[in-house]
């Protein structure tokens, strides 16, 4: 049966209309455009006008970095080191908790094992419900760097290749690699490139041969010029920018996914964290939010993600990255780009992002147009996945 939704307006994920009216039929929309020239149902079919959550629709949102296995809490290190069974417990309630946010994909980027991959099987095949979830498995990383709590070590190209067949032979969806330290946990500190040109061109070489895209957790300016060379696909963080690096990662069409929200979460919580955390994201902070205005100007590609899962990010914060891109020079307009049509093309659904007939019915409902008011999108008056609503 085809369902009608009215509403006064609507962001299709490029442009914005007003009267506007959405046709689904099953899991798909089949037709988007003006109240007034809604097409007449084929004889025989059943056609129902059903009352829309909201005034203003959207697609549902795309989180391109997340942990789903993570709760937020405030020791990463006791965190990570929780059991298989707790991991997937957690994964299945923060994938909903998402969902009820208004984020109908979510990229998990490393777990520790196979819990994530699963969890995307089980929603793909309807045994679940929730977002769609395209999980990387484990993160490949090197001996004592950053991420070797939930990573798969590997060092010298042929162990990363291993490493890398590894995930697709578990069913991974994404690579993950870590070419830096980072802010959280035991490894090596940001600036620290921790993967040679040789090595990361292998990753690439062996995910892209496997048909996959591949993304990387970097920090330092060093680490993504390396991995831009590469041929990376993007880039999470991307923290310590400069303009050379800018330059570089333009010119090959590598794409940014900042992650704004963690170091906002973090430093909003010192009081709460390790001496260590709070000094190094307190020396990034600045330099990170000038990165991303300094990348934005230059043309860049920038997509959402959070980290959430990370200490005190939780994945319904979601909505908050957009405000916080917003403050780095993006535009309203372009922060909603950001979450919708530009993460899906950075994830590869072509199907998600948008609101068009062949699309997919993941939509998102708010009282009001949030090209003026980006603060709606924290309530959603409703979400369907697939077609349908949401928990």
């Amino acid at each position: 049966m085809r369902r009608v939704f009215e509403v006064d307006g609507l962001f299709d994920g490029a442009r914005t209309m007003t009267n506007a009216a959405i046709v689904v039929e099953g899991a798909e929309v089949i037709w988007v455009g003006q109240r007034n020239a809604i097409p007449k149902t084929p004889p025989g079919d059943r056609s129902e006008l059903v009352a829309s959550p909201g005034r203003f629709a959207l697609p549902g949102m795309i989180n391109c970095h997340c942990h789903l296995t993570l709760d937020g809490e405030a020791n990463f290190g006791l965190e990570v080191r929780q059991s298989d069974a707790l991991a997937t417990l957690k994964a299945f309630r923060n994938a909903r908790a998402a969902l009820r946010a208004g984020v109908t994909t979510v990229r998990d980027l490393s777990a520790n094992g196979t819990m994530v991959i699963e969890l995307a099987r089980a929603i793909e095949r309807g045994v679940l419900e929730g977002p769609r979830v395209i999980a990387s498995g484990r993160g490949i990383t090197t001996t004592g760097g950053h991420g070797f709590e939930v990573g798969r070590i590997a060092d010298g190209p042929d162990e990363v290749r291993k490493a890398v067949r590894e995930q697709v032979a578990a069913g991974a969806g994404v690579i993950k690699l870590f070419s830096t330290g980072g802010i959280l946990g035991d490894g090596a500190p940001p600036e620290v490139s921790q993967y040679t040109p040789e090595e990361t061109a292998a990753a690439v070489a062996e995910a892209h041969n496997a048909g996959l895209r591949i993304t990387t957790h970097a920090h330092g300016a060093g680490g993504m010029r390396v991995a831009a060379e590469a041929g990376i696909d993007s880039i999470e963080h991307a923290t310590l920018l400069d303009e050379k690096t800018v330059r570089l990662i333009k010119e090959r069409d590598v794409a940014i996914v900042p992650t704004l929200l963690v170091v906002h979460s973090l430093l909003e919580h010192a009081d709460e964290l390790d001496a260590v955390i709070v000094q190094r994201t307190r020396a990034v902070s600045e330099r990170h939010r000038e990165g991303v205005r300094m990348a934005h100007k230059a043309g860049v590609r920038i997509a959402t993600g959070t980290d959430a899962g990370a200490p005190f990010t939780r994945h319904d914060r979601f909505a908050t990255e957009l405000q916080l891109l917003t403050e780095c020079g993006l535009s309203t307009e372009e922060a909603l780009v950001a979450a919708t049509s530009r993460a899906a093309e950075v994830v590869g659904l072509d199907k998600a992002g948008h609101i068009g007939a062949g699309c997919w019915a993941d939509l998102m409902f708010v009282d009001s147009d949030p090209l003026k008011d980006l603060g709606v999108l924290r309530s959603p008056k409703g979400v369907y996945a697939r077609g349908v609503a949401g928990l």
